[in-house]
């Protein structure tokens, strides 16, 4: 008796996992990037961890989002390492995993404030919540990850462990710095023309803020390479 309920509530689990994922349909497709949309039972934030977790594992995927309120799942992916097929076909067995995870938690108690009211969110929270902000924060994460997946992608067929890779932040940095100082020049290029050179001694605290920025320019340069230990 036991036996049979175990299988008929197993079939009916396969069941629903099933019908769940006929109803996932494609919400938008380009090269790269895929979205569905996710039917009622999968839009909790338990049903969200299994398939961010599980689409993370697929080589070639470097985002997955689950955006719980407007039901979609967004996943981006590179074109020559996987395709849609392999991600469908990952999908849906991640559907059938997913499917008893619709129970929707209790919410979390709301501490209590002592003006009765919650306190608003600080300038600098504004700030990182505010649309230009997050937009610069989400391609500079696919960057990272594209650097990342390409590194262990590169492991892997040649056999040597992985490269350090390019670190973005750091290359960030310079090219601001870069930026910079050709702004610097351009906006000062005809009074090093016309004044600083024929006069470098009338105009020789220019000339020393010139030469010490460059050296701070350089040492900073020299001080992000990594220096090679010998053996």
């Amino acid at each position: 008796m036991i036996v049979r309920r175990t299988k008929a509530a197993q079939a009916a689990r396969h069941a629903r996992a099933k019908a769940l994922w006929q109803t996932m349909t494609v919400r938008h497709r380009s090269a790269g990037h895929v979205r569905f949309d996710l039917p009622e039972p999968l839009r909790t934030h338990e049903a969200a961890l299994v398939l961010q977790d599980g689409l993370g594992r697929i080589e070639g995927v470097y985002r997955v989002h689950v955006f719980v309120g407007a039901g979609k799942l967004s996943i981006r992916y590179m074109d020559d390492v996987c395709n849609l097929a392999a991600i469908a076909k990952a999908l849906a067995v991640l559907v059938a995993d997913a499917v008893d995870m619709d129970v929707v938690p209790p919410p979390p108690p709301v501490p209590a404030t002592t003006g009765g009211e919650a306190p608003s969110p600080g300038w600098l929270d504004r700030l990182k919540a505010s649309g230009p902000i997050r937009a610069v924060r989400q391609r500079y994460d696919d960057l990272k990850a594209k650097v990342d997946v390409v590194s262990r992608i590169v492991a892997i067929k040649t056999g040597k462990p992985a490269p350090s890779g390019v670190d973005v932040q750091e290359w960030v940095i310079h090219f601001l710095n870069d930026l910079v100082a050709f702004y610097l020049i351009r906006q000062h290029w005809d009074r090093i023309i016309g004044q600083w050179l024929p006069r470098p001694w009338a105009h020789r605290y220019q000339w020393m803020t010139v030469v010490y920025l460059t050296f701070l320019l350089v040492r900073y340069r020299k001080g992000a390479v990594p220096k090679k230990v010998k053996s």
